[in-house]
């Protein structure tokens, strides 16, 4: 095995021969490390971390500690890293609590960057990029291809769907839509993330369907609900892929409420926030 001497390892920890644990690590108990794994450096693995194949760990990233929960008392919960998911300098990740489930998940093929934060029972999907000081809250779930730029806080309970973009700076308190842009504090939406509908090589068609949908859903003056909306999008548009997830995103939500584009007087309309998202 491939463990520097200054490293400490408990003997519980279960490595793959493969695996690299660089100088002054620190391996707690029932730590699983898979096929090639590396650890550069300073790195500290709390009890019951599981990293899959892959997963690189940069100095100083503090992963699987103890929830900052005030009801956590000690139960075996746990966090799991996904395959080849980096995780750099800096970054604290803790473990899930009994009372959300006990579990945190980081998904394959991420990108944790410098000081990012994930509270437990956090949810991370695959290809999730957060970039430097992106903090989570408890129990926020991320859907796969998400992007939060740098210093973007997320409120506790919120999810972000697949495929949407968060600027920098931002402070996210609801849930934001699949393929959306949101922005400021509080961020609202702005637009479609157009840059990942067209890198997943969604249709032009298909494209002019989904933006149909979010003037629908968040655009347009309507005395119906927003509720009854999300019930009732055009049949004609159901038939795409992306309308259907974001119908799917928005009407399994009910803990607290999306985010939208208006300003804080309710549903209405407002002009976007930024020209390049061609809402």
């Amino acid at each position: 095995m491939n463990i520097h001497s200054t490293a400490v390892v408990h003997s519980d920890a279960v490595i793959h021969p493969s695996a690299i644990i660089g100088p002054y690590c620190v391996i707690g108990a029932n730590v699983i490390l898979e096929k090639d794994v590396q650890l550069l450096s300073h790195v500290v693995l709390d009890k019951n971390t599981h990293l899959q194949e892959g997963v690189c760990i940069y100095p100083f990233a503090v992963l699987g500690s103890a929830p900052q929960h005030t009801e956590y008392k000690d139960e075996p919960t746990k966090l799991v890293i996904g395959r080849n998911t980096k995780i750099r300098e800096h970054v604290t990740i803790h473990r899930g609590t009994q009372q959300g489930g006990g579990l945190t998940c980081i998904g394959s093929f991420c990108m944790i960057m410098v000081g990012c934060h994930v509270g437990h029972d956090g949810h991370i999907g695959d290809h999730v990029m957060m970039a430097n000081n992106a903090i989570l809250g408890g129990h926020v779930e991320i859907e796969d291809k998400a992007v939060l730029g740098g210093m973007v806080a997320v409120h506790q309970m919120a999810s972000i769907g697949k495929g949407a973009m968060i600027a920098g700076c931002s402070a996210v308190g609801g849930h934001v839509s699949p393929y959306t842009i949101a922005m400021g504090n509080r961020a609202k939406l702005a637009g479609l993330n157009l840059h990942r509908l067209k890198k997943d090589e969604v249709t032009f068609q298909e494209i002019q369907a989904f933006r149909e949908t979010y003037r629908y859903l968040f655009k347009e003056e309507s005395k119906m609900s927003f509720e009854f909306r999300i019930h009732n999008i055009p049949s004609e548009f159901m038939q795409y892929q992306t309308v259907r997830e974001m119908h799917r995103f928005l009407s399994t939500r009910n803990k607290i409420r999306p985010i939208c584009s208006s300003d804080q007087s309710g549903w209405g309309t407002t002009k976007s926030l930024s020209v390049s998202v061609e809402v």
